[in-house]
C-alpha cells in the first residue's frame, strides 16, 4: 500500500514527524515490511506491505498513522472535516435481500449539488499515490477509502427509476462497468440494484447505469459492509481487482460503515455544496452496535512466551500506548480491544502485540535446553515399517480425501459443500481405475496401491486402516512378518489391532538405515498420452540396450519415459524384443499422423542397422 508522508503529517500529527526514512525504519522494526520509499512531487511515498492479518485496520492512512504514533510515542491527533448542513427526512428506501452477504448498508440522498473539479490539495494527495483526479465528487470517495479504509460509492439519483436501493444477488448476464468494460455476471453474484437495473457489483466496482457526471445534481451516497468471501470470489473470477475489493475481501470492522458515510457527506457538502443543497438523513439497514471484545492475558504468560521478564507496569504502559482500555487484577489484564482490531482474539494475539512494541531485538538470546530422549511411538514405527515393506514389494502409496459426499458423520463446518461428511472407510477404487488407465505412462506392468489412514465411525472415534488393491492376487504375502493376512486383491485391515499385538520398540534406528536416492520431478502434461509398440529381431550377440538407445535417440522430445520391454523370445539365433513407447506433449493433443512420423523414423533407423522390424 502506498502512503503519503505529507498526508500523515498534516492530518494526524501536530508534532513534527521524524524524517521519512526513520519512520519507514520504525515501521519495519515493529509492524510491516517496507518495499521502498520514493520522493515524489515534494512529498515522500512509503510503499508498505500490509499483510492480511493487519489489513483490517492498516489499509489506510489513519491505520498507519496509529502505528507510527504507537511505535514512536508521538501523540495521535486526528483532524476532522467540518461541514454545516441540516438533515431532512429521508426519501430513500433501502432493501437488503441478502443479509448473509451484506450485514450493513447505508444510503443517503443529497440534492442540489454542483460537481466541480477537485481543489489542488485533494488532487495532490491522490495524484502522488498514482490516483487520477476525476472530479470532486468521485475524488471524495477515493479520499475516504485511502484515509480511513472504507470504500464508498456515489450514484446519480436522477437516473434511478425509483428512490430505492436493493442489495440482492444477480440473475446473471452482461454488466457494463465504469470505464466501458463489460463483464458477465453469474447467478448469485451480489449487486446493488434499482428495480431491474443493476448499478454496481457490490464491493468491487460501479456500473454505467447510474454513473455520476459533471451534470449530476442529485446523488445517492453508499457505504456498505459486504461478505469478504463473496467479494473475493466474484472479484477473482471477473478479473476485477480494485482498491475497494481489496479492502472488502480482507474484511474490516462494520463500525466503519456509518463513520465513512458521515465523513463522505461532509466532504461532498464542502466540495460540491451550494446554497440550495439538501442533505437527507441516512438510511441504515442495521443500526446495531458492534459488540465489545475483551481478551484476558497474564503478565506471567507474556513473559513465558516471549522469554522476557516484564513487570506489570511495563505491560500496562504498552497497553496505554495502544490507547486500549483495560482492567487489572493481580497480574491479569482484561483488555478491551478496539473495533478495528479484528485480528486480536486471544491471549497469544496480545502477547504478540506486546512483543513487537517492546521490540524483539530486546528479547535476550538463550541456549535451548537439551531434550531428554523421547519414547518410541509404537504406531508410528510399525506404520513406517509396513509402508517400507509394501513399497519394496512393488506397491505405491496413495492418499485419498478424508472428506466424502455421503456418510453418517457430518461436519458442522465442512471445507467444501460437496463433501460435508467424514469417511468411514478407505475407498481406493477411483484411484485404482485411474492408475490402471495410466499404467503405460507410469511405466508399470501391474498396478498395486495402498493407503494407511484414519477413518471415522459414527460415535466420532477414529480407526487406523490399511487398504490395498492390486490387479492380481499376490503370489506371496509381503506382510506376513507383521502377522497380517492378505487374502484377496482388495481388502482393508484394522492396523490398531495388528500393532497392539506386535512387540514393543525401543529405538527408531532400524527405520532409516538406507540412504534415499534423490528424485527429480518434472512438469506433468494435461494432455492425453499415446502408446506405440515395436518389436525388432536382433542377433543373439547384440545386447538389447543398443535397441533401447536407438529408440530413445530417434523418438524425440515427445518421448515421456524410457521404452519398456514387454516381451522377448529367441528363435534361430535371433531374439525378438518388443518395447512399448509412450508419447505425450505439454502443449497439445498428439495426432496419429505426428506419432506415425516418429515411428517411421525409428523403423528407418532400425533398418539402417540391418535389424528387422517384426
Amino acid at each position: 500500500m502506498l502512503v503519503s508522508y505529507t498526508w500523515l503529517q498534516e492530518e494526524y500529527f501536530d508534532n513534527k514527524l521524524p524524517a521519512v526514512d526513520e519512520v519507514a525504519e520504525a515501521l519495519l522494526a515493529h509492524s510491516f515490511e517496507i518495499e521502498g520509499v520514493e520522493e515524489k512531487d515534494g512529498d515522500a511515498v512509503i510503499d508498505i506491505d500490509v499483510l492480511p492479518n493487519r489489513a483490517h485496520d492498516c489499509l489506510s492512512h489513519r491505520g498507519i498513522a496509529r502505528e507510527i504514533s504507537l511505535i514512536l510515542g508521538i501523540p495521535f491527533s486526528e483532524k476532522t472535516v467540518e461541514a454545516t448542513f441540516e438533515n431532512v427526512e429521508a426519501t430513500l428506501r433501502v432493501d437488503v435481500q441478502e443479509k448473509n452477504l451484506c450485514n450493513r448498508y447505508i444510503g443517503r440522498v443529497i440534492k442540489n449539488i454542483e460537481v466541480k473539479d477537485s481543489p489542488d490539495w485533494l488532487k495532490r494527495r491522490l495524484e502522488v499515490l498514482g490516483q487520477r483526479s476525476i472530479n470532486a465528487l468521485v475524488d471524495a470517495t477515493n479520499y475516504v477509502l485511502l484515509d480511513i479504509g472504507q470504500p464508498t460509492h456515489v450514484f446519480d439519483l436522477d437516473k434511478l427509476d425509483e428512490k430505492e436501493i436493493t442489495v440482492r444477488t444477480t440473475r446473471g448476464g452482461e454488466f457494463a462497468t465504469l470505464g466501458d468494460d463489460k463483464v458477465v455476471l453469474e447467478d448469485g453474484d451480489l449487486v446493488i440494484a434499482n428495480k431491474d437495473n443493476e448499478l454496481a457489483i457490490a464491493g468491487i466496482k460501479g456500473g454505467q447505469y447510474a454513473e455520476v457526471t459533471k451534470e449530476t445534481k442529485n446523488i445517492v451516497l453508499e457505504s456498505g459492509h459486504f461478505d469478504p468471501v463473496a467479494v473475493r470470489k466474484t472479484s477473482r473470477r471477473l478479473g476485477i481487482l480494485t482498491d475497494s475489493s481489496k479492502r472488502f475481501e480482507n474484511e474490516h470492522t462494520i463500525a466503519l460503515t456509518p463513520e465513512a458515510m458521515e465523513y463522505l457527506t461532509r466532504l461532498v457538502v464542502n466540495l460540491c455544496g451550494t446554497s440550495d443543497t439538501i442533505v437527507e438523513y441516512a438510511v441504515d439497514s442495521n443500526k446495531e452496535e458492534v459488540e465489545e471484545k475483551k481478551v484476558l492475558v497474564e503478565t506471567g504468560h507474556i513473559n513465558k512466551l516471549l522469554g522476557v521478564t516484564l513487570a506489570d507496569a511495563e505491560v500496562a504502559d504498552i497497553f496505554n500506548r495502544f490507547g486500549w482500555d483495560y482492567q487489572k487484577m493481580g497480574d491479569e489484564f482484561t483488555v478491551h480491544t478496539p473495533d478495528e482490531r479484528l485480528d486480536i482474539d486471544n491471549a497469544a494475539d496480545l502477547v504478540e502485540e506486546v512483543g513487537r512494541i517492546y521490540g524483539y531485538k530486546n528479547v535476550p538470546s538463550l541456549e535451548l535446553p537439551l531434550f531428554e530422549k523421547q519414547s518410541v511411538n509404537k504406531e508410528f514405527y510399525y506404520v513406517t515399517k509396513i509402508k517400507q515393506v509394501l513399497i519394496e514389494s512393488g506397491f505405491s502409496e496413495v492418499y485419498t480425501q478424508s472428506f466424502v459426499s455421503k456418510g453418517e458423520l457430518e461436519m458442522s463446518n465442512p471445507v467444501g459443500k460437496d463433501k460435508p461428511y467424514l469417511r468411514a472407510s478407505i475407498d481406493l477404487s477411483e484411484v485404482y481405475d485411474m492408475n490402471v488407465r495410466n499404467k503405460d505412462l507410469l511405466g508399470v506392468d501391474e498396478v498395486k496401491i495402498f493407503e494407511i489412514g484414519k477413518v471415522f465411525v459414527t460415535d466420532g472415534s477414529e480407526k487406523l486402516l490399511l487398504s490395498l488393491k492390486t490387479e492380481k492376487k499376490l503370489a506371496e504375502n509381503p506382510l506376513e512378518v507383521f502377522d497380517i493376512h492378505v487374502e484377496s486383491d482388495a481388502m482393508s485391515i484394522d492396523l490398531e489391532e495388528v500393532i497392539e499385538k506386535l512387540p514393543e520398540i525401543v529405538s527408531y534406528d532400524e527405520l532409516y538405515l538406507e540412504e534415499v536416492e534423490p528424485k527429480q520431478y518434472k512438469t506433468y502434461s494435461a494432455y492425453p498420452f499415446v502408446t506405440r509398440d515395436i518389436a525388432v529381431w536382433l542377433p543373439e550377440s547384440t545386447p538389447k540396450e543398443e535397441l533401447e538407445a536407438l529408440i530413445q535417440g530417434h523418438a524425440g522430445e515427445l518421448l515421456v519415459r524410457e521404452p519398456r520391454l514387454v516381451d522377448e523370445y529367441a528363435k534361430d539365433g535371433k531374439v525378438s524384443y518388443a518395447y512399448r513407447i509412450v508419447f505425450q506433449s505439454l502443449e497439445k493433443t498428439l495426432t496419429d499422423k505426428e506419432v506415425g512420423e516418429i515411428m517411421k523414423n525409428i523403423e528407418s533407423a532400425v533398418a539402417e542397422k540391418g535389424w528387422e522390424v517384426r
